[in-house]
């Protein structure tokens, strides 16, 4: 927290335990200055810490910003400043209409409740907030998806992960965030390529049955579809579960049966999309 370089805190590789950590300790004479100028800030380490973190939280421009603060005093082990950061958070995240901030700051609460223990920190009290956050992003999250497909980027970030921290707590309500996946796979307002990715979880996570992916495939890839609709709501469908689908041949029989439909401007149109989807695809096996 208060950037004296003596230690440094490296990634850890993936193939590693995730809880790992990995610290490059080095005494060099700029530590030694440094440490000589956080002392302007407080008698001992804690206290200069604890000034530098009222400082960032009082300038944090939203929740994903002070989620990043919280996590930084909560693995210091500071429980004055978590309590008080914790209350900054839970205020902002009630104004907060921005899902991106919301989804930043839930990733970042699952991982201080998930490996709190293995420092000895009491996780309980960021249990409501992380509860909390997560409602709020749900009930924001179907207007988000109103968007252009730059914006839908962004969106399908936030949907990833918040999917995957309500994998990782059982205490989040499970059935509405399904629901919710539902909805939006299923609304032909939404940006299709958001609908296909939320369609692409739901099949991951085993709550899409193959009668209801042929039903949506057939629906989506129709003639009286936008080629660009079409194509794009694949291209979102095809960013997860590669193997799954590779195994389904009636999904690529329909949709070689959809790309005999289209004329030659659709089939151009259509195109930079499924060709994302195809690279994507090769990507993954690469992976």
């Amino acid at each position: 927290m208060l950037g004296v370089s003596f230690a440094k805190l490296q990634k850890v590789k993936q193939e590693e335990a995730t809880w790992a950590e990995l610290w490059s300790v080095r005494w060099t004479p700029e530590a030694e200055i440094e440490l000589v100028e956080s002392a302007l800030k407080g008698d001992t380490i804690a206290q200069a810490a604890s000034f530098v973190i009222r400082e960032e939280v009082q300038a944090a421009n939203g929740a994903g910003e002070a989620a990043r603060i919280l996590e930084a005093a909560f693995f210091c082990g500071m429980s004055e400043a978590v309590s008080y950061i914790t209350e900054v958070l839970q205020k902002m995240a009630v104004d907060s209409s921005a899902l991106s901030e919301l989804a930043a700051a839930a990733e970042r609460l699952s991982v201080m409740i998930r490996f709190g223990s293995i420092r000895r920190l009491d996780s309980s009290p960021l249990l409501p907030v992380l509860e909390q956050i997560f409602l709020r992003a749900c009930l924001l999250l179907a207007n988000a998806c109103v968007c252009d497909d730059q914006a839908a980027e962004k969106v399908m970030a936030s949907i990833e992960q918040l999917n995957q921290v309500c994998i990782c707590h059982d205490f989040l309500d499970q059935e509405r965030w399904i629901d919710l996946l539902g909805e939006i796979s299923s609304r032909d307002d939404l940006n299709t390529r958001i609908s296909g990715f939320a369609a692409a979880i739901l099949l991951e996570r085993g709550r899409m049955k193959d009668e209801e992916l042929s039903r949506e495939v057939s629906r989506r890839l129709s003639k009286g579809i936008p080629a660009e609709l079409g194509a794009g709501w694949f291209a979102g469908l095809s960013r997860k579960n590669r193997y799954a689908l590779i195994a389904r041949l009636s999904l690529w029989q329909e949709l070689s049966d959809y790309l005999d439909t289209l004329d030659d401007e659709e089939f151009k149109r259509a195109l930079l999309f499924f060709e994302k989807g195809v690279c994507r695809f090769q990507l993954q096996g690469k992976e």
